[in-house]
């Protein structure tokens, strides 16, 4: 009898237990293609997110420092003159004599080197030529302790290339001075004063530089007397100025 019951018994212990291991081998299986699922699914959402990007890390940083130079280019702005465009012009500069005497402060020299504070005004009438008018103010002391002071007014012609951000302005300028020297005037004096320059546009309203000008101021003495002297002025100017566009 006890044979007999235990063998059912066991028989079905057995298909309980085979059962069951059938049963965890199918949940098992239910998991391990769930993980596997899970982990696929994300390996593929990386490899559309990398395709999205355009690939991998050095390839998104590669396209975005193309489309960064595409859409931010480095340049370099120049600015240019037009018709109708206007310039203020303001210079300080060193007046070297040359006919009287050596002007280097030696003892045969008469006249020193003086000084010269002027401001113009020029207008373009094509983007490379403007006519205008200058004023100034000058002096030179003399050996005597004195001072020759003289006050030009003159109009101007002005032909201005232009290479990259300099200017290259050669400026013709005829007019008057008036001349005194001790209680002695002379009006009006002849003034001719070429110059040549170089400046370098800031941006487009400023530009700073400097010229170097030759000037012609003779007087004509013998227009007034037989027995005065014409005197020959010549002298160099070296300027540092600065000009306003507007």
């Amino acid at each position: 009898m006890i044979l007999c019951c235990t063998a059912p018994y066991a028989q079905t212990f057995s298909s309980s237990v085979f059962n069951n291991a059938d049963s965890d081998s199918s949940a098992d299986s239910e998991y391990e293609d769930s993980s596997d699922d899970y982990y696929d699914d994300d390996y593929a959402d990386e490899d559309e997110e990398d395709d999205y990007y355009g690939g991998d890390d050095e390839d998104y940083y590669d396209e975005e420092q193309r489309k960064h130079e595409e859409n931010d280019p480095v340049s370099y702005t120049h600015y240019r003159t037009r018709k109708g465009d206007q310039f203020l012009k303001v210079g300080i500069a060193g007046n070297i004599p040359l006919s009287f005497g050596n002007p280097w402060f030696t003892a045969d020299g008469k006249m020193q080197i003086g000084g010269l504070l002027s401001i113009g005004y020029h207008y373009f009438l094509t983007k490379y030529f403007a006519v205008g008018g200058d004023i100034g103010f000058g002096f030179n002391p003399t050996i005597g302790g004195n001072i020759f002071s003289h006050i030009p007014v003159m109009l101007t012609a002005t032909f201005q290339p232009a290479f990259g951000s300099f200017e290259f302005p050669l400026t013709i300028g005829v007019g008057a001075a008036w001349e005194t020297y001790n209680s002695e005037k002379y009006w009006p004096g002849l003034v001719v004063r070429p110059e040549a320059g170089v400046y370098y546009r800031i941006n487009e309203s400023w530009a700073a530089g400097g010229n170097v000008a030759y000037k012609f101021m003779p007087q004509f003495g013998q227009l007034w007397g037989s027995s005065d002297t014409n005197i020959m002025g010549h002298y160099v100017e070296i300027e540092a100025s600065v000009k306003y566009y507007f």
